[in-house]
């Protein structure tokens, strides 16, 4: 049976998971961009975290056999303004 999973945070995840899921049926993952727990220090961190997703995340998934697709969104709490959360 092949699976598709459409919200998991493989960021956070080791290769040996990319490894089960594919042992499981996993072929394609949907990886929601989230808030990392602590203020961004700059711009440039959401450009890293994002080239991650787009780049290395698709990549790593890949080696695995699993497509690896991602959204890119802002949470209120990104905006370090405590209106916003």
């Amino acid at each position: 049976m092949r699976i598709f999973d459409p919200h998991i945070h493989m960021t956070s995840r080791t290769t040996d998971d990319y490894e089960a899921m594919y042992a499981a049926g996993v072929r394609a993952v949907v990886e929601p961009a989230f808030w990392l727990g602590q203020p961004r220090t700059s711009a440039a961190s959401f450009c890293d975290y994002f080239d991650a997703l787009l780049g290395w995340e698709p990549f790593r998934a890949a080696q695995y056999g699993i497509a690896h697709h991602c959204t890119i969104a802002l949470n209120p709490k990104e905006a370090n303004d405590p209106r916003c959360t």
